[in-house]
């Protein structure tokens, strides 16, 4: 495991409890290596070329921005070969972005559990049936979804051609949903409602439901967020 995003340890655990061996982490910051410790606490902190040359499946836990030049990065190494499986964790792109890998004959993997994580225990729960995006080469896309239901989720094949689209929805989902739940709890705070969470919650999951299943008119991501 490569980066310091919180979904990093998660999937790590997942695989391991579904019987993979950990090699190694590469990870910065208090927070992250706090992440190792309580997830993880036997699992080695080394540098990212050590992590990628004696790992069969390297994940790449980094921001997005960064998928790409890290990948370039370690393959100019010498380190992404032949069979060795590459997986970023980013919504917002597929696999082309480890194309350098790709050339070198490595397997390259665009994998997204459709989830908010935290980085601790409680999202090993929620990522059982989780829906997981994946995305690879066509012939290779039975390891990506091999890989996902290791993770306890479902994986669904999302096409290079509908990356946009499913990168702009997952975005406009999560950023819209946060901005008005957290508005409605505002509300009922300010005036004075103790726990307002616990009041407004049945509400929000029931039109959440409610949305997912009717049919929905055409509306631009700007209009949604305006």
């Amino acid at each position: 495991m490569i980066g310091s995003e919180p979904v990093g340890p998660v999937l790590a655990k997942a695989w391991a409890q579904a019987g993979h061996e950990l090699i190694g982490a590469a990870v910065e910051g208090t927070e992250a290596i706090e992440r190792i410790e309580t997830l993880l606490p036997d699992l080695p902190i080394a540098s990212m070329a050590a992590v990628a040359e004696d790992a069969e499946l390297v994940l790449l836990a980094v921001p997005n921005s960064d998928v790409q030049l890290v990948c370039e990065g370690l393959t100019d190494l010498g380190l992404f070969g032949p069979r060795k499986i590459v997986v970023h964790v980013s919504p917002l792109s597929g696999y082309e972005v480890l194309a350098a890998a790709g050339l070198r004959g490595a397997v390259p993997i665009a994998l997204h559990p459709v989830m908010h994580f935290t980085g601790t225990s409680m999202d090993l729960l929620v990522l059982k049936n989780t829906t997981i995006a994946v995305s690879a080469p066509e012939p290779l896309l039975p390891i990506a979804q091999a890989l996902a239901i290791e993770l306890g989720g479902e994986p669904f094949v999302i096409l290079e051609s509908q990356r946009a689209a499913y990168a702009e929805a997952y975005e406009v989902a999560s950023s819209f949903s946060s901005l008005v739940v957290q508005q409605a709890v505002g509300i009922l705070a300010d005036a004075g409602v103790s726990q307002p969470a616990n009041l407004i919650g049945p509400v929000v999951r029931s039109a959440v439901e409610k949305a997912l299943y009717q049919p929905a008119p055409r509306l631009d991501a700007g209009d949604a967020l305006a």
